[in-house]
């Protein structure tokens, strides 16, 4: 008796389990953000207040976090400029001095960083420190690599 119990109990782990699986790998589908933001390549400076009226809204887009006169901060929207040129993709940028001390701020503690957001959620976020986000700084090729694990390319629509 304890033996199919505890069987029925192994079983409905594994079920479990693999439900969740499931549900996680659904929720990091590739997306398209909303259709304003294709077509045309476009920086538009916003402040926190318009950051969070467009999570409010459960809006999809992708903003550039940056500080004025860092370095870094230039050197990765050279890259950032080459890759909305080519793929014709409209983002926003915000000081990070203007969220280092709001709830975003709590997650994405350095600049330059990049944020994605799907209906209103931030999906993922560069981090500058670390080793393994180099690359995606780096490069055109290395962040549309990154960037495109998360959000379609228009492009895209003739792949599916």
């Amino acid at each position: 008796m304890k033996k199919k119990v505890l069987l029925i109990i192994l079983i409905a782990l594994i079920v479990l389990s693999l439900l969740v699986t499931i549900i996680l790998k659904q929720n990091n589908k590739p997306f398209y953000l909303e259709d304003s933001y294709y077509g045309i390549n476009n920086v538009t400076e916003i402040n926190v207040d318009e950051l969070n009226e467009l999570i409010n809204n459960k809006k999809s887009f992708a903003v550039f976090v940056y500080q004025p006169m860092c370095i870094t901060s230039c050197d990765f929207e050279k890259v950032l400029d080459e890759f909305l040129e080519e793929e014709k993709i409209s983002i926003y940028k915000i000081a990070f001095s203007d969220i280092k001390d709001t709830e975003i701020g709590k997650s994405v503690k350095f600049y330059p960083s990049f944020i994605i957001y799907n209906n209103g959620n931030m999906i993922d976020f560069l981090e500058s420190n670390k080793d393994e986000d180099v690359n995606y700084y780096t490069s055109k090729e290395g962040f549309k690599k990154w960037f495109t694990k998360y959000v379609k390319l228009k492009n895209d629509i003739n792949e599916e």
